[in-house]
């Protein structure tokens, strides 16, 4: 490494200043040398703070760079300033025999996608990673969306103290709007059978960018700081979002998944196979299916499909 990369790795380990003649010790290079190249760290935007009591100390800053996600994450992680889709990296990591778990964190993405087909806004200023789990990690592929959302709502309020609720079966709610986006995706073991290799694709709408939100969004989506000067970083979110999954799926959290559903009660428009259907959402069984009833009094369990509210 570099002395700025030794700085900045020696800077995001110390809690408390660290003294210029102490990090040129450690470093083996002169003071003027870590002077510069704190100087260096500050223009990428980094804070730090230098003072003669506390010496060189690292303060707060939503930098994602490979050396602060490594920092914070539980699992190996890869970092993408800019990329079509986590969804798209993780799986070419995985192709080039990287082994799970890992997580693809991006700085924006140019081409995020949603579920059904559709497209996910992320400009920067938004968390979008995906993480990839290995199938034997995973004790109920069938229910890995549901625990996904839950896991996130989690780390948002943990880390935020901003209540979520969910919309069946993975959209994060917060004010009657959607601020998370969920997508996973199951790589099955065409020798063997069974689930091989899933990835959860999740994009958090953490603060605004410079990108102005396309108009048939502006009602729909929400920032979970829509002002800016988010106190927690997407570095210090993501880390914590992947310990939530990883929690979560060893839990038995289906009645704290349907505590959350916010939808239950509610007159609503099913979209199945491209028909659409009036209900009413009655409650979410024990394998996370949405229980429905139709005018007719017939009762179903969708496994899969949309809901809409309807008001």
């Amino acid at each position: 490494m570099n002395v700025k990369d030794e700085l900045l790795s020696i800077l995001l380990d110390e809690e408390t200043g660290v003294s210029g003649s102490e990090l040129a010790e450690r470093i083996g290079c002169s003071r003027m040398a870590i002077s510069k190249s704190a100087a260096g760290l500050s223009d990428e935007g980094y804070r730090i703070s230098v003072s003669k009591s506390d010496g060189y100390r690292l303060e707060k800053s939503d930098v994602l760079s490979l050396p602060v996600l490594q920092h914070h994450f539980p699992v190996p992680v890869y970092y993408r300033a800019v990329c079509q889709s986590t969804m798209t990296e993780a799986k070419d990591i995985l192709n080039k025999g990287c082994e799970a778990p890992f997580a693809v964190i991006a700085g924006r993405q140019e081409g995020g996608r949603g579920r059904l087909g559709r497209s996910f806004f992320s400009p920067e200023g938004g968390l979008y990673m995906s993480l990839v789990l290995s199938g034997e990690a995973i004790p109920a592929p069938d229910m890995l969306t549901t625990a996904a959302s839950l896991a996130v709502a989690r780390a948002i309020e943990a880390l935020t103290g901003i209540g979520c609720s969910i919309k069946w079966v993975n959209d994060i709610y917060i004010h009657g709007r959607k601020a998370v986006g969920i997508l996973t995706e199951g790589l099955v073991n065409m020798e063997e059978g069974g689930l091989d290799k899933a990835i959860i694709g999740i994009g958090v709408n953490l603060q605004p960018g410079a990108e102005s939100v396309p108009e048939e969004l502006r009602s729909k989506m929400i920032y979970l700081y829509p002002s800016g000067n988010s106190p927690v970083t997407r570095a210090e979110l993501g880390a914590r979002i992947t310990e939530e999954v990883i929690k979560v799926l060893s839990e038995d959290f289906i009645d704290e998944y349907r505590s959350r559903c916010f939808i239950l009660g509610s007159s609503i428009t099913v979209i199945k196979n491209g028909i659409q259907r009036e209900a009413v959402a009655i409650d979410v069984d024990d394998r996370a299916e949405l229980v429905v009833r139709y005018p007719d009094g017939r009762i179903e369990a969708l496994s899969s499909g949309e809901v809409t509210l309807r008001i």
